[in-house]
């Protein structure tokens, strides 16, 4: 065959391919085989970045105390499918103004929120929390803590809660719970539309943070 005809050839075969949206290669080659789930994939890293854009977090709690969330630092628990977040507290008294500062630690499961486009903590559990020994609780607050709860069936004896533990549980409850931390464009949502898959289950990997991209259906 001569080279002129082997030239033409190839050109027709190139024309003949479909045009796709501009996607990072690591989802072209997920997207290879038809049906085929693919990922998005947030590495350790970028993660934190994301994180750390959620914050300074500033909640005021039952009207008499204001709180600030600061200076996180993740750790990934993919043996639990959990990320876990550390991060420095500021609590300030309204009546009296007293100012208390400590650490919050705690992990939480993490799910994708179709609404939005996001990717949000859930199921927060506080392992952590210290306020320079409570003393920027004032009695008001505490009595307005909801009780602790009962232990579960079979579970045992167990100390009851205390003050603080309970104010770190309201604490993450009120302000990490349902907390969104990355969230994908518009852009990239129209380009796997396109590729007829959408984002579903979000798993915490020794790799990072995956969003599973399944085909639509």
């Amino acid at each position: 065959m001569s080279l002129h005809r082997r030239q033409l050839l190839r050109r027709s075969a190139a024309l003949a391919l479909p045009v796709l949206p501009s996607l990072p290669l690591a989802w072209l080659a997920g997207c290879a085989t038809v049906g085929s789930p693919t990922v998005i994939t947030l590495g350790e890293t970028e993660l934190g970045v994301l994180v750390n854009r959620a914050f300074p977090l500033q909640r005021r709690l039952y009207e008499l105390l204001d709180v600030t969330l600061s200076a996180p630092a993740l750790r990934l628990q993919p043996e639990r499918n959990r990320l876990a977040v550390a991060l420095d507290i500021a609590a300030q008294e309204r009546l009296f103004s007293k100012a208390a500062k400590g650490r919050l630690a705690f992990d939480g499961a993490l799910r994708y929120e179709p609404g939005d486009a996001s990717v949000r903590l859930q199921q927060v559990r506080v392992s952590q929390f210290s306020l320079e020994g409570g003393a920027a609780i004032p009695g008001a607050v505490a009595a307005a803590l909801p009780p602790a709860a009962a232990p579960a069936p079979g579970a045992g004896a167990s100390a009851p809660a205390s003050v603080g533990q309970r104010l770190g549980q309201s604490l993450a409850e009120r302000m990490l719970e349902n907390l969104s931390i990355y969230k994908i464009s518009p852009e990239r949502l129209a380009s796997l539309r396109q590729l007829g898959l959408q984002p579903g289950a979000v798993t915490v990997t020794a790799r990072g943070v995956e969003i599973t991209l399944a085909r639509a259906g």
